[in-house]
């Protein structure tokens, strides 16, 4: 066995492998075949929104692996919420909380392409003590994605999931590796998006992640 192969299967073994899923059954596949982690939602052909109760419920009862779940009440209004909208997630915090998941996953921008800071502080101090994902709302932010983590990383906020602004995380994997570069480990930057079991070693490799997200991983 070659050096390079035995480090690659060092590097695939530390990895955490979160699956992202749109059903109960998907779930437990997913959990079957390795993930480590669910991120758990619903019309995954629109980005994802909030899964039901009764989906959350059956899967936290279910399956032994963490659970973020999706918080995003609709999938074709981008990812700037009205006043409702945003009590409307609040709300959907609140169950999440009550059965217990390990984390909750939003993204919330203004129409300027700006993180809405004001909105994000109360889902991240709404979810506390949960783990609190920033989505791939990231990927469309204006300005320094730099400043965007330093922002994301003062008020909490535990994960950044992201493409590297590109296609996906492959083409993105020079700009992957300068995020996790200056997040150090103030947040952990999570490449999404293209990733499979094929290129998800090399991709680590590249960009020094320690956690990958995708629907074929």
């Amino acid at each position: 066995v070659s050096t390079q192969s035995t480090w690659g299967q060092k590097m695939k073994a530390k990895l955490l492998y979160e699956a992202c899923v749109k059903t109960y059954s998907e779930a437990l596949k997913a959990q079957e075949l390795g993930a480590n982690r669910i991120e758990l939602c619903e019309n995954l052909s629109e980005g994802g929104t909030t899964p039901s109760y009764g989906t959350i419920a059956m899967c936290m009862k279910k399956l032994t692996i963490p659970i973020s779940v999706m918080i995003r009440p609709n999938g074709d209004m981008g990812f700037c919420y009205s006043e409702d909208e945003i009590e409307i997630m609040l709300q959907d915090i609140d169950i999440c909380k009550s059965l217990h998941a390990d984390g909750v996953v939003f993204g919330v921008l203004t129409k300027e392409k700006k993180i809405d800071l004001l909105a994000l502080k109360k889902l991240v101090e709404r979810s506390f003590p949960l783990k609190t994902v920033f989505h791939m709302a990231f990927d469309q932010i204006a300005g320094s994605p730099f400043e965007a983590i330093d922002a994301l990383a003062s008020l909490g906020v535990t994960r950044i999931l992201t493409k590297g602004f590109a296609k996906n995380a492959i083409e993105g994997k020079g700009k992957l590796r300068e995020l996790i570069e200056h997040a150090k480990d103030r947040i952990t930057i999570m490449p999404g998006g293209g990733i499979t079991k094929t290129n998800c070693g090399d991709l680590a490799q590249f960009t020094n992640a320690q956690e990958l997200h995708g629907t074929k991983i």
